[in-house]
């Protein structure tokens, strides 16, 4: 009988054990403490992430799909099936398509070279908290339009939401504080801005108040939850899979110094801790048709979750798939999702974190990570490094440019 709870402690903190056993022994396995079945395998993921039998509905998260909280009383896009869906990506999609997101590198290097000059001169940093969060907070803030001095304070907020103790299923009365000061503001913001009128930007918000969605206007709790959505998706997992990337290579020091020769490489590095250590640990369904998984039938109602960061490791789409390789050049993946529900900012996470890892490996090629600093983040939904300091040769941001 495999063990396999996605909030026990042991799962919490080294889920991949319980992975690869649950591939290899039961794929479509099911918890009846939760009513639900947990698919491991990368085929089964995409394939059941195509077919339209699952609802996204009731819920997506843990708490709602294992736990049966409902969902929120707005419609939130991330959770809304097609042809509903239709609408709202399309209005929020435009600022991540691929050329689009090639237009925002100067502004993200930008944001990058300031940040870090400082840093540079200090000789150390950590660099999912000095670095890559502050940077792709103050991006997607930009993005949503939120004023530069709430984005911090805010994202401040989803951390706390985020944050788990031992022993913890589901969010705690600390958590729940978080989201309650969380939400509270971003209302505030959303109602100022509605009360001051269409200035015409094209940032998230003003594109929201004045488009119509479903043949209506927008409600300011429907933003709400949107503008959420995406300030938790745009500043979570880049952080996370920068300082993922950077501990990677350096406990590979032969592919670290293949990147620091060549950084076109970067980009592949990116992509091999993404797929090596996805962030997004697990998101689900409820079924809504009978449907028939490798002998195991699923019945409506009945919870679904896709372990994407099992998906991502499977021996059957990744040969020697426990091994990092910064050489892979895997024709698919499940790092942003797959199907209706995919992360439509794939592009920019790739370009942020592509120019993370470059500005900082051109100032600090040689960095030693200070292993007594290094926090892996606990929890159900999210993993990765939280905290990795490091230490290089002092500089300035010029000098290491020559």
């Amino acid at each position: 009988m495999i063990a396999y709870d996605p909030f026990s402690d042991d799962v919490m903190r080294d889920p991949w054990p319980f992975y690869a056993e649950l591939r290899r022994d039961s794929p479509v396995h099911y918890v009846e403490k939760y009513d639900t079945w947990f698919l491991s395998r990368f085929e089964d993921i995409r394939r059941c992430t195509t077919e339209d039998v699952f609802t996204a509905e009731r819920g997506v998260t843990p708490e709602m799909v294992l736990l049966k909280q409902p969902p929120p009383p707005e419609p939130v896009f991330s959770m809304l099936d097609m042809p509903r869906q239709r609408d709202y990506r399309r209005m929020l999609a435009p600022p991540y398509g691929r050329n689009a997101v090639a237009r925002l590198e100067p502004r993200v290097r930008a944001l990058v070279r300031e940040r870090l000059a400082p840093l540079a001169e200090r000789g150390r940093l950590d660099v999912y908290e000095d670095l890559a969060d502050p940077v792709a907070t103050a991006l997607i803030g930009e993005l949503i339009g939120l004023p530069a001095d709430e984005a911090m304070p805010l994202r401040r907020h989803v951390a706390r939401f985020f944050a788990r103790k031992p022993g913890q299923v589901g969010t705690s009365e600390e958590n729940e504080a978080s989201r309650i000061a969380l939400m509270t503001r971003l209302g505030e913001l959303i109602a100022a801005r509605r009360a001051a009128g269409d200035d015409g930007g094209d940032d998230h918000l003003s594109v929201m108040l004045r488009t119509p969605v479903e043949g209506r206007p927008m409600t300011d709790g429907e933003i709400l939850a949107a503008v959420y959505t995406l300030l938790v998706t745009g500043a979570e997992v880049v952080p996370l899979s920068v300082a993922n990337t950077i501990y990677y290579l350096a406990a590979h020091p032969d592919q670290r110094a293949a990147v620091i020769a060549d950084p076109a490489a970067v980009a592949h590095a990116y992509d091999e801790s993404l797929r090596f250590d996805q962030p997004t640990n697990l998101l689900g369904r409820f079924v809504r048709d009978p449907v028939t998984i490798r002998g195991r039938k699923l019945e409506p109602g009945q919870g679904v979750m896709f372990l994407w960061a099992s998906g991502n490791r499977d021996e059957e789409e990744f040969p020697k798939a426990d091994v990092f390789d910064v050489t892979r050049r895997p024709k698919r993946t499940l790092s942003f999702g797959h199907g209706a529900h995919k992360c439509i900012g794939e592009h920019l996470g790739k370009l942020e974190g592509r120019v993370l890892l470059e500005e900082l490996l051109a100032v600090a090629p040689d960095y030693e990570i200070d292993a007594s600093g290094v926090r892996r983040a606990y929890g159900e939904f999210l993993h990765g490094y939280e905290r990795m300091p490091i230490e290089f040769a002092r500089a300035s941001l010029g000098e290491s440019r020559g």
